[in-house]
């Protein structure tokens, strides 16, 4: 199995599931990047560290990781995660990681942001777009007091968003979920079964090669 893809079905939920409850707590806003301080600065709910990831290009359909682009105003401190990144992804087997630039077709910014925020325990990534492209960041300090978690809807949403972009086992991805958040469930046959913070209950049901039918 392509390695990137078994790290995004381990972190994908979950690290979305942060994701929602990041983009309830900003809410609308505007955002400037204090690069000397490393700081991320949103009006309508404060300040917080953020690491740079890297940026998809518009016109090469590539990601280029932060830490292969020279630019002489970013300090070392802002590559600190993406660096950890790097030999995390070298010691894992994770290619998608440690090559410098990588085809958006192959692995795109929302995929490997998923993952990295799950690595880095970050409260979350940010997509910021400009002439040309998208910048990914890394956002630390954000999370609520109260951790979020996905009732019944919420779950289905964002496994149908996953499943319309990308290709993976859709059951490994649950079980990963479940596993992660120490939930009850039953995974027997064709059938899984489990409860969700909230008290609701989930029944999915897979085909041979995981897929949610």
């Amino acid at each position: 199995m392509n390695s990137v893809i078994r790290y995004f079905e381990k972190t994908a939920l979950v690290s979305l599931e942060k994701q929602d409850g990041l983009i309830r707590r900003l809410g609308e806003h505007v955002l400037e990047l204090d690069l000397d301080a490393g700081i991320a600065r949103f009006s309508a709910d404060g300040a917080f560290p953020f690491q740079l990831l890297g940026t998809e290009s518009d016109n090469s359909l590539t990601w280029l990781w932060a830490w292969a682009d020279e630019q002489p105003e970013v300090s070392e401190q802002l590559l600190r995660s993406a660096r950890e990144l790097k030999a995390w992804g070298a010691k894992e087997g994770v290619t998608e990681f440690t090559l410098p630039s990588v085809d958006l077709n192959r692995a795109d910014g929302t995929m490997l942001s998923l993952i990295a925020a799950g690595i880095c325990a970050a409260s979350g990534y940010y997509r910021e777009p400009y002439d040309g492209g998208i910048l990914f960041i890394l956002l630390y300090g954000a999370d609520s007091d109260r951790p979020p978690e996905f009732d019944r809807a919420g779950l289905i949403r964002a496994m149908k968003d996953l499943v319309s972009r990308y290709d993976f086992n859709h059951r490994m991805a649950l079980l990963s979920y479940f596993r992660m958040k120490d939930l009850p469930f039953s995974d027997s046959g064709d059938t899984m079964n489990g409860e969700l913070a909230g008290g609701e209950r989930l029944v999915a049901t897979f085909g041979h090669a995981g897929q949610v039918i």
